[in-house]
Protein backbone atom coordinates (compact mmCIF):
# COMPACT_ATOMS: atom_id res chain seq x y z
CA UNK A 1 0.00 0.00 0.00
CA UNK A 2 1.27 3.46 -0.84
CA UNK A 3 1.69 5.68 2.24
CA UNK A 4 -0.33 8.85 2.68
CA UNK A 5 2.08 10.97 4.75
CA UNK A 6 -0.25 13.98 4.68
CA UNK A 7 -3.29 12.17 6.11
CA UNK A 8 -4.75 14.24 8.94
CA UNK A 9 -7.22 13.47 11.71
CA UNK A 10 -9.32 16.22 13.27
CA UNK A 11 -11.65 15.32 16.13
CA UNK A 12 -15.10 16.92 16.31
CA UNK A 13 -15.65 17.43 20.03
CA UNK A 14 -18.88 17.52 22.06
CA UNK A 15 -20.16 20.21 24.39
CA UNK A 16 -20.97 18.94 27.89
CA UNK A 17 -24.00 20.18 29.84
CA UNK A 18 -24.99 19.89 33.49
CA UNK A 19 -28.14 18.21 34.80
CA UNK A 20 -30.14 21.40 34.18
CA UNK A 21 -28.95 21.79 30.59
CA UNK A 22 -26.49 24.62 31.21
CA UNK A 23 -23.13 24.48 29.46
CA UNK A 24 -20.65 22.87 31.84
CA UNK A 25 -17.36 24.55 30.96
CA UNK A 26 -15.52 22.65 33.69
CA UNK A 27 -16.62 19.26 32.38
CA UNK A 28 -16.10 20.31 28.76
CA UNK A 29 -12.62 21.56 29.59
CA UNK A 30 -11.83 18.28 31.36
CA UNK A 31 -12.97 16.31 28.31
CA UNK A 32 -10.82 18.46 26.03
CA UNK A 33 -7.80 18.17 28.32
CA UNK A 34 -8.13 14.37 28.34
CA UNK A 35 -8.42 14.27 24.55
CA UNK A 36 -5.47 16.65 24.17
CA UNK A 37 -3.23 13.92 25.58
CA UNK A 38 -3.53 12.36 22.10
CA UNK A 39 -1.74 13.80 19.10
CA UNK A 40 -4.69 14.85 16.96
CA UNK A 41 -3.95 17.20 14.09
CA UNK A 42 -6.77 19.43 15.29
CA UNK A 43 -10.15 19.66 16.97
CA UNK A 44 -13.38 20.99 15.50
CA UNK A 45 -15.34 22.78 18.21
CA UNK A 46 -19.00 23.84 18.43
CA UNK A 47 -19.94 21.99 15.27
CA UNK A 48 -22.63 19.35 14.81
CA UNK A 49 -21.12 17.04 17.45
CA UNK A 50 -20.86 20.11 19.68
CA UNK A 51 -24.62 20.78 19.36
CA UNK A 52 -23.91 24.30 18.09
CA UNK A 53 -27.49 24.95 17.02
CA UNK A 54 -28.52 24.79 20.68
CA UNK A 55 -25.83 27.21 21.91
CA UNK A 56 -25.92 30.97 22.29
CA UNK A 57 -23.16 32.90 20.57
CA UNK A 58 -21.44 33.50 23.90
CA UNK A 59 -21.62 29.81 24.81
CA UNK A 60 -20.12 28.85 21.46
CA UNK A 61 -17.22 31.22 21.98
CA UNK A 62 -16.72 29.97 25.54
CA UNK A 63 -16.50 26.28 24.59
CA UNK A 64 -14.14 27.10 21.72
CA UNK A 65 -11.96 29.03 24.14
CA UNK A 66 -11.99 26.07 26.55
CA UNK A 67 -10.85 23.77 23.76
CA UNK A 68 -8.11 26.19 22.72
CA UNK A 69 -6.86 26.22 26.31
CA UNK A 70 -6.40 22.44 26.09
CA UNK A 71 -5.19 21.99 22.51
CA UNK A 72 -3.62 25.35 21.73
CA UNK A 73 -4.98 27.78 19.18
CA UNK A 74 -3.13 26.23 16.23
CA UNK A 75 -4.98 22.93 16.66
CA UNK A 76 -8.40 24.42 17.45
CA UNK A 77 -10.99 25.17 14.76
CA UNK A 78 -13.57 27.61 16.10
CA UNK A 79 -16.89 27.02 14.34
CA UNK A 80 -18.46 30.41 13.57
CA UNK A 81 -21.00 29.43 10.91
CA UNK A 82 -24.52 30.77 11.28
CA UNK A 83 -27.82 31.03 9.42
CA UNK A 84 -27.11 34.65 8.55
CA UNK A 85 -24.03 36.51 7.40
CA UNK A 86 -24.75 39.08 10.09
CA UNK A 87 -24.44 36.54 12.90
CA UNK A 88 -21.54 34.65 11.33
CA UNK A 89 -19.51 37.82 10.80
CA UNK A 90 -20.07 38.88 14.41
CA UNK A 91 -18.99 35.44 15.65
CA UNK A 92 -15.93 35.58 13.39
CA UNK A 93 -14.90 38.97 14.73
CA UNK A 94 -15.45 37.89 18.34
CA UNK A 95 -13.49 34.65 17.84
CA UNK A 96 -10.55 36.53 16.36
CA UNK A 97 -10.68 38.97 19.29
CA UNK A 98 -10.41 35.96 21.64
CA UNK A 99 -7.30 34.73 19.87
CA UNK A 100 -8.67 32.16 17.42
CA UNK A 101 -6.10 31.07 14.86
CA UNK A 102 -8.33 28.72 12.84
CA UNK A 103 -11.98 29.20 11.94
CA UNK A 104 -14.62 27.08 10.24
CA UNK A 105 -18.03 28.17 9.02
CA UNK A 106 -21.01 26.09 7.95
CA UNK A 107 -22.82 27.53 4.96
CA UNK A 108 -25.87 29.69 5.70
CA UNK A 109 -28.57 27.27 6.80
CA UNK A 110 -32.29 26.64 7.28
CA UNK A 111 -33.06 28.85 4.29
CA UNK A 112 -31.39 27.37 1.21
CA UNK A 113 -28.85 30.04 0.28
CA UNK A 114 -28.42 31.15 -3.32
CA UNK A 115 -25.07 30.90 -5.08
CA UNK A 116 -24.49 34.63 -4.81
CA UNK A 117 -25.31 34.54 -1.09
CA UNK A 118 -22.88 31.67 -0.46
CA UNK A 119 -20.10 33.55 -2.23
CA UNK A 120 -20.86 36.80 -0.41
CA UNK A 121 -20.94 34.91 2.90
CA UNK A 122 -17.44 33.46 2.56
CA UNK A 123 -16.00 36.61 1.01
CA UNK A 124 -17.13 38.57 4.05
CA UNK A 125 -15.99 36.02 6.64
CA UNK A 126 -12.54 35.80 5.03
CA UNK A 127 -12.37 39.60 5.10
CA UNK A 128 -13.43 39.84 8.76
CA UNK A 129 -11.02 37.06 9.77
CA UNK A 130 -8.05 38.90 8.29
CA UNK A 131 -4.96 36.72 8.58
CA UNK A 132 -6.87 33.92 10.37
CA UNK A 133 -7.66 31.05 7.96
CA UNK A 134 -11.33 30.21 7.37
CA UNK A 135 -12.47 26.71 6.41
CA UNK A 136 -15.81 26.23 4.67
CA UNK A 137 -18.14 23.59 6.08
CA UNK A 138 -20.62 21.91 3.73
CA UNK A 139 -23.44 19.75 5.09
CA UNK A 140 -26.33 19.93 2.64
CA UNK A 141 -28.45 17.34 4.47
CA UNK A 142 -28.58 19.51 7.59
CA UNK A 143 -28.07 23.01 6.24
CA UNK A 144 -30.42 22.76 3.21
CA UNK A 145 -27.81 24.75 1.28
CA UNK A 146 -26.21 22.62 -1.43
CA UNK A 147 -22.78 23.55 -2.76
CA UNK A 148 -21.82 21.79 -5.96
CA UNK A 149 -18.20 21.02 -6.82
CA UNK A 150 -18.38 23.82 -9.37
CA UNK A 151 -19.61 26.29 -6.77
CA UNK A 152 -16.93 25.16 -4.32
CA UNK A 153 -14.32 26.06 -6.94
CA UNK A 154 -15.76 29.58 -6.91
CA UNK A 155 -15.90 29.63 -3.09
CA UNK A 156 -12.20 28.70 -3.06
CA UNK A 157 -11.50 31.95 -4.88
CA UNK A 158 -12.82 33.92 -1.88
CA UNK A 159 -9.68 32.92 0.01
CA UNK A 160 -10.93 30.05 2.18
CA UNK A 161 -8.15 27.86 3.57
CA UNK A 162 -9.91 24.49 3.29
CA UNK A 163 -13.26 22.72 3.32
CA UNK A 164 -15.02 20.08 5.40
CA UNK A 165 -17.73 18.05 3.66
CA UNK A 166 -20.19 16.05 5.76
CA UNK A 167 -22.95 13.67 4.75
CA UNK A 168 -21.34 12.76 1.43
CA UNK A 169 -19.60 9.52 0.33
CA UNK A 170 -15.96 9.49 -0.64
CA UNK A 171 -16.86 9.54 -4.34
CA UNK A 172 -18.27 13.03 -3.75
CA UNK A 173 -15.04 14.02 -2.03
CA UNK A 174 -13.21 13.00 -5.19
CA UNK A 175 -15.47 15.19 -7.32
CA UNK A 176 -14.91 18.18 -5.02
CA UNK A 177 -11.15 17.64 -5.00
CA UNK A 178 -11.10 17.35 -8.79
CA UNK A 179 -13.16 20.53 -9.18
CA UNK A 180 -10.55 22.41 -7.18
CA UNK A 181 -7.89 21.29 -9.64
CA UNK A 182 -4.46 22.53 -8.69
CA UNK A 183 -5.91 24.80 -6.01
CA UNK A 184 -4.11 23.93 -2.73
CA UNK A 185 -7.36 24.01 -0.70
CA UNK A 186 -7.45 20.80 1.41
CA UNK A 187 -10.69 18.81 1.42
CA UNK A 188 -11.77 17.00 4.60
CA UNK A 189 -14.63 14.55 5.03
CA UNK A 190 -16.89 13.97 8.00
CA UNK A 191 -17.07 10.23 7.20
CA UNK A 192 -15.36 8.59 10.20
CA UNK A 193 -15.32 5.15 8.60
CA UNK A 194 -13.94 6.14 5.18
CA UNK A 195 -10.52 7.52 6.11
CA UNK A 196 -8.65 5.39 3.56
CA UNK A 197 -11.18 6.03 0.81
CA UNK A 198 -11.14 9.79 1.49
CA UNK A 199 -7.36 10.19 1.25
CA UNK A 200 -7.23 7.86 -1.74
CA UNK A 201 -9.79 10.15 -3.40
CA UNK A 202 -7.54 13.16 -2.90
CA UNK A 203 -8.87 14.31 0.48
CA UNK A 204 -6.67 15.66 3.26
CA UNK A 205 -8.24 13.53 5.98
CA UNK A 206 -11.33 13.21 8.14
CA UNK A 207 -13.09 15.21 10.83
CA UNK A 208 -14.30 12.47 13.16
CA UNK A 209 -16.96 12.76 15.84
CA UNK A 210 -16.54 9.24 17.21
CA UNK A 211 -12.83 9.88 17.82
CA UNK A 212 -13.77 12.46 20.46
CA UNK A 213 -14.85 9.60 22.73
CA UNK A 214 -12.78 6.70 21.34
CA UNK A 215 -9.64 8.31 19.94
CA UNK A 216 -7.14 5.48 19.65
CA UNK A 217 -8.67 3.42 16.82
CA UNK A 218 -8.82 6.48 14.56
CA UNK A 219 -5.32 7.63 15.47
CA UNK A 220 -4.10 4.14 14.62
CA UNK A 221 -5.82 4.37 11.21
CA UNK A 222 -4.15 7.71 10.56
CA UNK A 223 -0.72 6.46 11.59
CA UNK A 224 -1.04 3.33 9.46
CA UNK A 225 -2.06 5.45 6.47
CA UNK A 226 0.95 7.70 6.98
CA UNK A 227 3.36 4.79 7.20
CA UNK A 228 1.75 2.66 4.50
CA UNK A 229 1.52 -0.32 6.87
CA UNK A 230 -1.31 -2.33 5.30
CA UNK A 231 -1.54 -4.96 8.06
CA UNK A 232 -1.72 -2.28 10.78
CA UNK A 233 -4.30 -0.42 8.73
CA UNK A 234 -6.55 -3.48 8.43
CA UNK A 235 -6.47 -3.98 12.20
CA UNK A 236 -7.03 -0.33 12.95
CA UNK A 237 -9.89 0.03 10.47
CA UNK A 238 -11.68 -2.95 12.01
CA UNK A 239 -11.43 -1.35 15.45
CA UNK A 240 -12.56 2.03 14.10
CA UNK A 241 -15.59 0.40 12.47
CA UNK A 242 -16.44 -1.23 15.79
CA UNK A 243 -16.19 2.14 17.53
CA UNK A 244 -18.58 3.63 14.99
CA UNK A 245 -21.04 0.75 15.25
CA UNK A 246 -21.17 0.55 19.05
CA UNK A 247 -21.76 4.31 19.32
CA UNK A 248 -24.58 4.08 16.76
CA UNK A 249 -22.65 6.07 14.15
CA UNK A 250 -21.66 8.72 16.64
CA UNK A 251 -25.02 9.19 18.35
CA UNK A 252 -24.48 12.02 20.84
CA UNK A 253 -26.01 10.18 23.82
CA UNK A 254 -23.71 7.23 23.19
CA UNK A 255 -20.63 9.42 22.78
CA UNK A 256 -21.35 11.18 26.05
CA UNK A 257 -21.92 7.84 27.79
CA UNK A 258 -18.47 6.72 26.60
CA UNK A 259 -17.00 9.91 28.06
CA UNK A 260 -18.54 8.91 31.40
CA UNK A 261 -16.81 5.55 31.09
CA UNK A 262 -13.59 7.50 30.67
CA UNK A 263 -14.21 9.12 34.06
CA UNK A 264 -15.71 12.41 32.88
CA UNK A 265 -18.87 13.98 34.37
CA UNK A 266 -22.25 12.92 33.02
CA UNK A 267 -23.72 15.25 30.41
CA UNK A 268 -27.28 15.85 29.33
CA UNK A 269 -28.28 16.65 25.76
CA UNK A 270 -29.68 19.91 24.47
CA UNK A 271 -30.28 18.42 21.05
CA UNK A 272 -33.80 16.92 20.81
CA UNK A 273 -32.57 13.34 20.86
CA UNK A 274 -33.38 10.37 23.07
CA UNK A 275 -31.05 9.71 26.01
CA UNK A 276 -29.25 6.39 26.20
CA UNK A 277 -31.23 3.67 28.02
CA UNK A 278 -29.83 1.63 30.93
CA UNK A 279 -29.78 -1.45 28.70
CA UNK A 280 -27.89 0.41 25.98
CA UNK A 281 -25.49 1.81 28.56
CA UNK A 282 -24.65 -1.65 29.90
CA UNK A 283 -24.09 -3.02 26.41
CA UNK A 284 -21.96 -0.02 25.50
CA UNK A 285 -19.73 -0.45 28.54
CA UNK A 286 -19.05 -4.05 27.52
CA UNK A 287 -18.53 -3.27 23.85
CA UNK A 288 -16.04 -0.43 24.27
CA UNK A 289 -13.98 -1.91 27.09
CA UNK A 290 -11.06 -2.78 24.80
CA UNK A 291 -11.40 0.41 22.73
CA UNK A 292 -11.03 2.95 25.52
Amino acid sequence: MSPYPGANLISAVPTLFDAHGAVDLGASGAAYAQLAEHDFDGVFVAGTTGEFTTLTDEERLDVCEAAAAAFGQQRTYWHVGAASLYQASRLTSAAVDRGAQRLAALTPHYFAATESSVLAYYERLVEVAGDVPVFAYLFAARATTAVSPELLAKVAQTGIAGVKISGEPHDSVRRYAEALGQDPVPVYSGADGEFLEVVAAGGAGVVSGVSSALPQPFLDVRDALRSGDEAALDTARARARRAINVTKQGDLAHLKAVLELRGLPASTLRAPLDPITPTERAALASNVADLL
